[in-house]
């Protein structure tokens, strides 16, 4: 589900933690990527005035004497819409929430031929007017965008859909090695393989990330078996160390909080109270890790809602992994003879619903459903096998009520990481498999199931309130089941001081060598290659689609409010060159209308010594947290 308003919703949280765990140091990934980026980005307050205007016409005719509005500018933005949407308008302040619905009958079968009547949608229990109902098939748009791709003109670089849709419903697999234990990365990537070999089907393109202390993309869409199967290979199953700490902790004895007998042993030698001080020790670096963890999942969740916003229709995400817990918990101590004083009593340290209801929020709102897989399989021994000698760490025998102590635990562990998979999945529009040991088969499933669906939409009432709402949709057909997102953020204004941080560092992480990128914001963009020097000037003219942008009222004016950033890696994969610029241009109707006509254009310059480089370009709209990106390579010769 998308929502269009005059403020969209943006991630506005995130949490940041700085863990020293055996000299090492553990950074969640906002705050890496915070960190990392290091931008000075130069800020420009301006009011649209006649000279500003001049020069903007001046770089609007120079570029349509090079080409690049004529092979890529306007009219192709036009081409690129279905014929009943209207040219290109930059987004104001309509309010319409836009839901993915897939409807089945009971044997599993897409139902076709509903209508606004056959549908009811309740926010916050209040009912809702649909006011459209489309039956979407992404292979017939993606059929319809590739059609439309031009040859691109010398120096000229764009991010739009057509350059990138894939051939049928975009699919995106997610090995995440973060969150899985390494046995059952082996035989995720095994069964992914067999998907493959068996069940691909002919010109289904897929894409392949994988998560382990950052979001990496071994292969872009591809049909070709060959591309995903080294894409696959190449996942190497490594040891998380979050993962690897909390191991230790759940290996430790389980007491059964009974007093020691100091008759026979004095306090300061029993094992048992020297192992439950470790216990506790290791519980506190559990919680620290798993906090890290949960962080760097969310980020790379957003990283991939940036990825593949720009691409129309409803995404399928296949989520392969291990999960993480809904919460962490620490014991409570009470020191006191109280017979009563329960051992085991908890107390919850991070609860992460809300966290994770706000990233599947973003996720519904780029039109992403996952598809949760549980990398285990089938559970069926959650301690010890025959190896296992029966004995604690204090070497002690494990009695019944330790065992089953030990074994509640263990349940209690996996059953939280499976709901947050049951979570992830509802709250999109997806599905989630556990305790199944065929992962290609759940694979395969999560493939087919975006081939079709519906796209509701309707106009809620009041305005942006930065909350979460409830959404419940129904399908008024006997026998038939729907899947839809459950709720969404209403967020209010993006400049307040957590949007702004978490903007800046999802705006670094899709500025980095290598990243997935954006496809927020559309753009074209040219590069003027210089005179050869020793240090040379490069020049890069930006066009902004106007339809992906969004503007506010502002003193009878609209007021955008947007950044250009340019950077140039070098064959080292290290920044050579770097330029960020932010405008808030505060726009008269007149030439609002004229940007909505000819797109918004822009120029920046970065400077560069001789060499090959690869430049990432990005357009970012600080209403609303959207990015978008676009690669180029530059070879620059010296003097000779």
């Amino acid at each position: 589900m998308r929502v269009s308003e005059k403020e969209p919703s943006a991630s506005t949280r995130s949490s940041a933690i700085i863990l020293i765990l055996d000299r090492q140091r553990t950074l969640t990934a906002n705050e890496a990527l915070s960190s990392c980026r290091e931008r000075d980005l130069v800020r420009c307050e301006m009011k649209c005035s006649k000279a500003w205007w001049q020069s903007i016409r001046m770089l609007v005719a120079a570029i349509s004497l090079a080409g690049l509005t004529f092979a890529l500018g306007p009219a192709g933005w036009a081409q690129e819409q279905k014929p009943e949407v209207p040219s290109p308008a930059i987004r104001v302040s309509v309010r319409l929430v836009l839901a993915d619905a897939v409807v089945t009958d009971k044997d599993g079968k897409v139902v076709t031929g509903l209508g606004p009547q056959d549908f009811t949608v309740l926010e916050d229990g209040k009912p809702q007017k649909v006011t459209m109902v489309s039956f979407e098939q992404p292979a017939e748009l993606a059929r319809v965008l590739r059609g439309q791709r031009a040859i691109m003109p010398p120096n000229v670089t764009t991010n739009r859909p057509a350059y990138r849709m894939p051939s049928g419903a975009p699919v995106i697999v997610l090995l995440d090695a973060l969150n899985t234990p390494v046995q059952d990365q082996s035989r995720a990537r095994l069964e992914m393989l067999k998907y493959l070999d068996k069940q691909l089907q002919p010109g289904q393109q897929i894409a392949v990330y994988a998560l382990a202390r950052s979001l990496k993309m071994l292969q872009d869409f591809t049909d070709d078996p060959a591309l995903l199967k080294a894409a696959v290979q190449s996942f190497n199953p490594s040891v998380s160390m979050e993962l690897q700490i909390a191991d230790v902790n759940q290996r430790l004895p389980r007491l059964s909080g009974a007093l020691p007998d100091s008759g026979v042993r004095s306090p300061g030698r029993d094992p048992g109270l020297f192992i439950q001080r470790m216990q506790e020790f290791y519980e506190e670096q559990t919680n620290v890790v798993t906090d890290a963890r949960v962080g760097m999942t969310l980020t790379a969740f957003r990283g991939i809602a940036q990825a593949v916003a720009g691409l129309p229709g409803r995404k399928s995400l296949v989520w392969v992994s291990g999960a993480f817990p809904m919460a962490t918990y620490s014991r409570v101590i009470q020191y006191s003879a109280n017979p009563n004083n329960d051992p085991n009593r908890v107390r919850i340290e991070n609860l992460y619903e809300d966290k994770l209801r706000e990233t599947d929020s973003i996720l519904t709102d780029a039109q992403v459903a996952v598809y949760a897989v549980d990398a285990r399989g089938l559970m069926g021994q959650l301690l010890g096998g025959a190896e296992d000698q029966g004995v604690s760490k204090a070497g002690t025998l494990v009695g019944g009520a330790e065992y089953a102590q030990s074994l509640q635990l263990a349940s209690g562990a996996l059953q939280e990481t499976q709901a947050t998979m049951k979570q992830v999945a509802g709250d999109t529009g997806g599905k989630f498999f556990i305790n199944q040991n065929e992962l290609d088969h759940s694979v395969a499933l999560s493939v087919q199931d975006g081939a079709s669906y519906y796209l509701l939409g309707y106009s809620p009432e009041g305005k942006a309130d930065s909350k979460y709402h409830k959404i419940e949709v129904k399908v008024n057909r006997p026998g038939a089941t729907v899947r839809a997102r459950h709720g969404y953020y209403a967020a209010g204004s993006g400049d307040d001081a957590k949007a702004t941080k978490q903007r800046d560092a999802e705006v670094g992480m899709a500025m980095q060598y290598g990243s997935p990128g954006a496809t927020g914001v559309t753009f074209d963009a040219r590069v003027t290659p210089p005179t050869p020097a020793a240090k040379m000037k490069v020049g890069i003219d930006f066009i902004v689609d106007p339809s992906t942008i969004s503007a506010q009222d502002d003193a009878g004016g609209k007021k955008l409010a947007l950044e250009f950033h340019a950077a140039a890696y070098g064959s080292n994969r290290k920044l050579a060159g770097q330029k960020d610029v932010a405008i808030k241009p505060t726009l008269k109707p007149a030439d609002f209308t004229r940007i909505q006509q000819q797109g918004l254009p822009y120029h920046v310059d970065v400077e560069l010594p001789p060499g090959r480089y690869t430049l990432r370009l990005g357009v970012v709209d600080q209403h609303n947290g959207v990015i978008g990106t676009a690669d180029m390579p530059l070879a620059l010769e010296g003097p000779k």
